[in-house]
C-alpha cells in the first residue's frame, strides 16, 4: 500500500515539474515524388513536448525525417519534397494553441 502511494507521489511530482511544457499532437504532411505521381503522406504525432514552439517544431522535423525514411523504404516512389506541413493542437496548462507551419525536412 505504501509502495503504491509512493509511486503515485513520484509520478505527480514528475508531472508537475513539466507543467509549463508545451504538449502537442497532430499531423505532419509530406509529399513524395513530383507531378502526377506525387503521393501525400500523413504522419500522426502524439505527446510531443517542448519548452516553446521552436523546440516542438524541431522534434516534428526529426520525426518527419525518420518516418519519411521508413516510407521511402516501403514505397520507393521518388524522393520527398524539401518542405512538410505541420498541423498541431497544443496545450500548456489550460491554454490551448493551434500551430500550422511549413518546416524544412531535407536531409
Amino acid at each position: 500500500m505504501t509502495r503504491t502511494v509512493l509511486i503515485a507521489g513520484l509520478l505527480l511530482t514528475a508531472g508537475a515539474a513539466h507543467a509549463e511544457d508545451l504538449v502537442c499532437q497532430g499531423n505532419i504532411f509530406s509529399t513524395q515524388g513530383e507531378g502526377i505521381i506525387a503521393r501525400k503522406h500523413r504522419f500522426e504525432v502524439n505527446g510531443i513536448t517542448g519548452a516553446d514552439i521552436g523546440a516542438v517544431l524541431e522534434q516534428c522535423r526529426k520525426i518527419a525525417l525518420e518516418r519519411q525514411g521508413r516510407a521511402a523504404r516501403k514505397n520507393p516512389g521518388g524522393s520527398f519534397r524539401r518542405m512538410s506541413e505541420v498541423e498541431l493542437d497544443c496545450t500548456r496548462g489550460s491554454e490551448k494553441t493551434q500551430i500550422r507551419r511549413i518546416i524544412q525536412t531535407e536531409r
